[in-house]
């Protein structure tokens, strides 16, 4: 596509009026992404409390204590199989949306997402805790893209 054509797309989108059904898919849209901004930043704040909660011990992880000798222990688990998540997500994922759709896309992720954090609240372990939230953060990449 030349630079030409993208203008006139963008001039295209532009000229179309304030409809209800435009507004209401901005509206949702912005929810959405509010929803997921949201979710980023409280990670900074969940991490210490689940460490202080005795969640993210190094003892934690059971059978996974062995990560502990590469530093994937504590808060900083949790921290990564968010980002983990997001990256598998976006990167993996990111064609899926090109192939079916961004809007059927977005919400298939949206409750791939929604699903995954609601598991994520009754998990009492910080094994679980992190593959739930990697498994979220997969439907929080595939949101972005």
């Amino acid at each position: 596509m030349t630079e030409k054509e993208t203008h006139q797309i963008a001039a295209r989108l532009d000229r179309l009026p304030c409809t209800k059904p435009i507004l209401w898919m901005v509206i949702l849209i912005s929810l959405g992404f509010g929803f997921e901004i949201y979710d980023l930043f409280l990670t900074a704040y969940l991490a210490p409390g689940l460490a202080k909660s005795g969640y993210f011990t190094p003892d934690s992880l059971g059978p996974l204590a062995v990560l502990s000798v590469l530093g994937i222990q504590g808060a900083g688990s949790f921290v990564f199989a968010l980002f983990a998540g997001l990256f598998v997500g976006a990167l993996g994922l990111g064609a899926v949306t090109d192939r079916y759709g961004r809007r059927s896309v977005f919400t298939i992720s949206l409750v791939w997402y929604s699903f995954c954090t609601g598991v994520l609240a009754f998990q009492s372990s910080g094994l679980w805790i992190d593959v739930w939230r990697f498994l979220a953060g997969i439907g929080f990449g595939v949101e972005l893209v």
